[in-house]
Protein backbone atom coordinates (compact mmCIF):
# COMPACT_ATOMS: atom_id res chain seq x y z
CA UNK A 1 0.00 0.00 0.00
CA UNK A 2 1.26 3.49 -0.68
CA UNK A 3 1.40 6.07 1.37
CA UNK A 4 -0.88 8.30 -0.36
CA UNK A 5 -3.38 5.45 0.07
CA UNK A 6 -2.97 4.75 3.11
CA UNK A 7 -3.27 8.01 4.26
CA UNK A 8 -7.07 8.11 2.63
CA UNK A 9 -7.51 5.08 4.32
CA UNK A 10 -7.13 6.87 8.02
CA UNK A 11 -8.59 9.48 7.48
CA UNK A 12 -12.00 7.88 5.94
CA UNK A 13 -11.43 5.67 8.99
CA UNK A 14 -11.33 8.39 11.34
CA UNK A 15 -14.15 10.10 9.09
CA UNK A 16 -16.64 7.39 9.53
CA UNK A 17 -15.69 7.05 13.63
CA UNK A 18 -16.60 10.74 14.13
CA UNK A 19 -19.52 10.34 12.05
CA UNK A 20 -20.37 6.96 13.97
CA UNK A 21 -20.07 8.91 17.45
CA UNK A 22 -21.99 11.46 16.58
CA UNK A 23 -24.83 9.77 15.20
CA UNK A 24 -24.83 8.16 18.61
CA UNK A 25 -24.51 11.27 20.22
CA UNK A 26 -27.77 12.00 18.26
CA UNK A 27 -29.72 9.04 19.48
CA UNK A 28 -28.75 8.97 23.58
CA UNK A 29 -31.85 9.50 25.22
CA UNK A 30 -32.68 13.52 26.98
CA UNK A 31 -34.57 11.44 29.75
CA UNK A 32 -32.61 9.28 32.16
CA UNK A 33 -33.41 7.05 35.20
CA UNK A 34 -32.09 4.72 37.84
CA UNK A 35 -33.80 3.24 40.17
CA UNK A 36 -33.53 0.88 43.45
CA UNK A 37 -35.43 -1.27 45.66
CA UNK A 38 -34.41 -2.24 49.23
CA UNK A 39 -36.70 -5.33 50.34
CA UNK A 40 -34.03 -6.99 52.54
CA UNK A 41 -33.32 -4.63 55.38
CA UNK A 42 -31.26 -2.35 53.64
CA UNK A 43 -32.36 1.41 54.81
CA UNK A 44 -29.27 3.07 52.84
CA UNK A 45 -29.85 5.93 50.36
CA UNK A 46 -28.02 5.02 47.23
CA UNK A 47 -29.54 7.66 44.63
CA UNK A 48 -30.06 10.46 46.91
CA UNK A 49 -28.70 13.60 45.87
CA UNK A 50 -27.42 15.91 47.91
CA UNK A 51 -29.12 18.60 48.80
CA UNK A 52 -29.56 21.34 52.06
CA UNK A 53 -32.76 18.94 52.86
CA UNK A 54 -30.52 16.34 53.45
CA UNK A 55 -31.46 16.73 56.66
CA UNK A 56 -35.08 17.04 56.65
CA UNK A 57 -35.00 13.85 54.52
CA UNK A 58 -33.08 11.96 57.18
CA UNK A 59 -34.75 13.36 59.74
CA UNK A 60 -37.61 11.94 58.46
CA UNK A 61 -37.95 8.70 58.02
CA UNK A 62 -39.82 5.75 58.77
CA UNK A 63 -38.43 3.73 61.88
CA UNK A 64 -38.44 -0.05 60.66
CA UNK A 65 -40.03 -2.57 63.53
CA UNK A 66 -37.74 -5.74 64.01
CA UNK A 67 -40.91 -8.05 62.91
CA UNK A 68 -42.09 -5.62 59.88
CA UNK A 69 -41.35 -5.91 56.45
CA UNK A 70 -39.46 -2.71 55.41
CA UNK A 71 -39.53 -1.32 52.27
CA UNK A 72 -37.86 1.78 50.03
CA UNK A 73 -38.09 2.65 46.56
CA UNK A 74 -36.15 5.47 44.96
CA UNK A 75 -35.98 6.50 41.46
CA UNK A 76 -33.61 9.33 40.02
CA UNK A 77 -34.75 10.76 36.87
CA UNK A 78 -32.49 13.32 34.71
CA UNK A 79 -35.61 15.25 32.67
CA UNK A 80 -34.64 17.22 29.96
CA UNK A 81 -36.78 20.59 29.83
CA UNK A 82 -37.42 20.67 26.03
CA UNK A 83 -39.20 17.36 26.16
CA UNK A 84 -40.77 17.83 29.44
CA UNK A 85 -42.27 20.87 27.61
CA UNK A 86 -43.85 18.27 24.51
CA UNK A 87 -44.71 16.09 26.82
CA UNK A 88 -47.19 18.39 28.54
CA UNK A 89 -47.85 20.64 25.77
CA UNK A 90 -46.92 23.46 28.23
CA UNK A 91 -46.89 27.34 26.19
CA UNK A 92 -44.29 28.13 28.99
CA UNK A 93 -41.31 29.86 27.65
CA UNK A 94 -38.97 27.77 30.62
CA UNK A 95 -39.40 25.60 33.22
CA UNK A 96 -38.20 26.63 36.55
CA UNK A 97 -38.63 26.36 40.64
CA UNK A 98 -42.00 27.92 41.01
CA UNK A 99 -43.47 25.69 38.19
CA UNK A 100 -42.97 22.36 40.09
CA UNK A 101 -43.77 24.25 42.85
CA UNK A 102 -47.02 24.51 41.45
CA UNK A 103 -47.13 21.10 40.01
CA UNK A 104 -46.45 19.31 43.46
CA UNK A 105 -49.49 21.33 45.25
CA UNK A 106 -51.92 20.67 42.42
CA UNK A 107 -53.12 17.47 44.51
CA UNK A 108 -56.51 17.54 42.13
CA UNK A 109 -54.65 16.61 38.84
CA UNK A 110 -53.87 13.32 40.06
CA UNK A 111 -57.59 12.68 40.40
CA UNK A 112 -58.23 9.49 37.22
CA UNK A 113 -54.27 9.35 36.94
CA UNK A 114 -53.68 5.98 36.12
CA UNK A 115 -51.10 2.62 36.13
CA UNK A 116 -50.19 -0.69 35.48
CA UNK A 117 -51.18 -3.11 37.06
CA UNK A 118 -48.98 -6.34 36.83
CA UNK A 119 -51.48 -8.20 39.00
CA UNK A 120 -54.20 -7.84 36.97
CA UNK A 121 -52.27 -6.98 33.73
CA UNK A 122 -53.86 -3.86 32.61
CA UNK A 123 -54.34 0.09 33.01
CA UNK A 124 -56.55 0.67 35.56
CA UNK A 125 -57.15 4.32 36.90
CA UNK A 126 -55.22 4.73 40.89
CA UNK A 127 -57.11 8.10 42.36
CA UNK A 128 -60.78 7.75 41.91
CA UNK A 129 -60.98 10.88 43.96
CA UNK A 130 -57.47 12.97 44.94
CA UNK A 131 -58.41 16.44 46.37
CA UNK A 132 -56.89 18.88 49.46
CA UNK A 133 -59.05 18.71 52.36
CA UNK A 134 -59.58 21.53 55.18
CA UNK A 135 -57.81 19.28 58.40
CA UNK A 136 -56.11 15.90 58.91
CA UNK A 137 -58.29 12.94 58.08
CA UNK A 138 -61.29 15.27 57.00
CA UNK A 139 -63.15 14.63 53.77
CA UNK A 140 -63.94 18.12 53.44
CA UNK A 141 -63.02 19.06 50.09
CA UNK A 142 -60.94 22.63 49.55
CA UNK A 143 -59.37 23.77 46.57
CA UNK A 144 -55.93 23.60 45.68
CA UNK A 145 -53.10 25.93 47.44
CA UNK A 146 -50.60 26.23 44.99
CA UNK A 147 -49.77 29.73 44.37
CA UNK A 148 -47.04 31.50 45.97
CA UNK A 149 -43.70 30.04 47.84
CA UNK A 150 -44.60 26.58 49.35
CA UNK A 151 -41.83 26.66 52.34
CA UNK A 152 -42.78 25.47 55.19
CA UNK A 153 -46.29 25.01 53.99
CA UNK A 154 -48.18 21.91 55.47
CA UNK A 155 -51.19 20.71 53.85
CA UNK A 156 -53.34 17.65 53.94
CA UNK A 157 -55.33 15.82 51.44
CA UNK A 158 -57.68 12.73 50.35
CA UNK A 159 -57.34 10.03 47.59
CA UNK A 160 -59.39 7.49 46.89
CA UNK A 161 -56.80 4.40 46.52
CA UNK A 162 -58.17 1.76 43.51
CA UNK A 163 -56.60 -0.71 45.78
CA UNK A 164 -56.31 0.48 49.40
CA UNK A 165 -59.49 2.81 49.61
CA UNK A 166 -59.40 6.00 51.32
CA UNK A 167 -55.82 7.33 52.38
CA UNK A 168 -55.18 10.48 53.92
CA UNK A 169 -52.00 12.14 54.21
CA UNK A 170 -50.15 15.13 55.64
CA UNK A 171 -48.03 17.41 52.93
CA UNK A 172 -45.00 19.23 54.11
CA UNK A 173 -43.65 21.39 51.38
CA UNK A 174 -39.94 23.38 51.72
CA UNK A 175 -38.96 25.50 48.24
CA UNK A 176 -35.73 27.10 47.71
CA UNK A 177 -34.96 29.19 45.03
CA UNK A 178 -33.63 26.31 43.22
CA UNK A 179 -35.05 23.52 44.05
CA UNK A 180 -38.18 22.03 46.69
CA UNK A 181 -38.94 18.94 48.94
CA UNK A 182 -42.16 17.60 49.02
CA UNK A 183 -43.20 15.15 51.74
CA UNK A 184 -46.00 12.96 51.76
CA UNK A 185 -46.81 11.03 55.18
CA UNK A 186 -49.66 8.75 55.75
CA UNK A 187 -51.87 9.84 58.77
CA UNK A 188 -54.27 7.09 58.52
CA UNK A 189 -54.31 3.14 58.50
CA UNK A 190 -53.60 1.37 54.73
CA UNK A 191 -54.56 -2.04 53.72
CA UNK A 192 -57.09 -4.23 51.88
CA UNK A 193 -60.12 -5.55 53.69
CA UNK A 194 -59.33 -6.81 56.94
CA UNK A 195 -55.46 -6.78 56.62
CA UNK A 196 -54.09 -3.21 57.78
CA UNK A 197 -50.70 -3.70 57.27
CA UNK A 198 -49.21 0.11 57.51
CA UNK A 199 -50.05 2.04 60.80
CA UNK A 200 -50.36 5.90 60.57
CA UNK A 201 -47.03 7.49 59.59
CA UNK A 202 -45.35 4.39 58.38
CA UNK A 203 -45.70 5.60 54.79
CA UNK A 204 -43.86 8.35 53.37
CA UNK A 205 -43.50 9.32 49.36
CA UNK A 206 -40.88 11.78 49.57
CA UNK A 207 -40.14 14.12 46.18
CA UNK A 208 -37.10 16.02 45.60
CA UNK A 209 -36.44 18.56 42.52
CA UNK A 210 -33.61 20.74 41.80
CA UNK A 211 -33.50 23.17 38.64
CA UNK A 212 -30.42 22.48 36.82
CA UNK A 213 -30.60 24.78 34.01
CA UNK A 214 -31.51 22.58 30.93
CA UNK A 215 -32.88 19.94 32.86
CA UNK A 216 -34.99 18.77 35.66
CA UNK A 217 -33.34 16.13 38.34
CA UNK A 218 -36.44 14.31 39.89
CA UNK A 219 -35.79 12.21 42.71
CA UNK A 220 -38.86 9.62 44.36
CA UNK A 221 -38.54 8.17 47.05
CA UNK A 222 -41.13 5.53 49.02
CA UNK A 223 -39.66 4.62 52.66
CA UNK A 224 -42.44 2.29 54.65
CA UNK A 225 -42.74 -0.44 57.07
CA UNK A 226 -45.69 -3.21 56.76
CA UNK A 227 -46.95 -6.06 59.49
CA UNK A 228 -45.72 -8.80 57.85
CA UNK A 229 -48.47 -10.90 56.31
CA UNK A 230 -48.08 -14.18 53.93
CA UNK A 231 -47.51 -12.67 50.29
CA UNK A 232 -47.31 -8.60 51.74
CA UNK A 233 -43.10 -8.61 49.85
CA UNK A 234 -45.13 -8.83 46.79
CA UNK A 235 -48.28 -7.04 47.01
CA UNK A 236 -45.43 -4.36 48.37
CA UNK A 237 -43.57 -4.05 45.77
CA UNK A 238 -45.91 -4.12 42.21
CA UNK A 239 -48.38 -1.53 44.76
CA UNK A 240 -45.10 0.94 45.06
CA UNK A 241 -43.15 0.16 41.95
CA UNK A 242 -46.81 1.17 40.38
CA UNK A 243 -47.68 3.94 42.33
CA UNK A 244 -44.17 6.19 42.10
CA UNK A 245 -44.60 5.28 38.31
CA UNK A 246 -47.94 6.79 38.14
CA UNK A 247 -46.88 10.09 40.28
CA UNK A 248 -43.46 10.14 37.48
CA UNK A 249 -46.00 9.94 34.80
CA UNK A 250 -48.18 12.23 36.52
CA UNK A 251 -45.34 15.03 36.98
CA UNK A 252 -44.10 15.12 33.75
CA UNK A 253 -47.81 16.09 32.25
CA UNK A 254 -48.37 19.09 34.34
CA UNK A 255 -45.94 21.81 33.21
Amino acid sequence: MTKKLFFICVSVFFAIAVFAQNDADTKKPKTTVKTRIHDDGTDELKLKPQSEYDGIINGSRVTKAEKNFPFVYESLYHLDKEELKNTSNSSDDNIDIDDVSRVLRSVSTMQGMKYFSTTKNKTLVLYEKAYMIEGENSKKKIADLNTGNADGQISYCYQKDNSFGDIFYRLNYYQGEKNMLAVFTTTSTIGIGPFKAIAPENLKIFIFVEDKGDEILLYLFTDLDSAKYPGIKGQITESMTSRLDAVYNWFIKQF
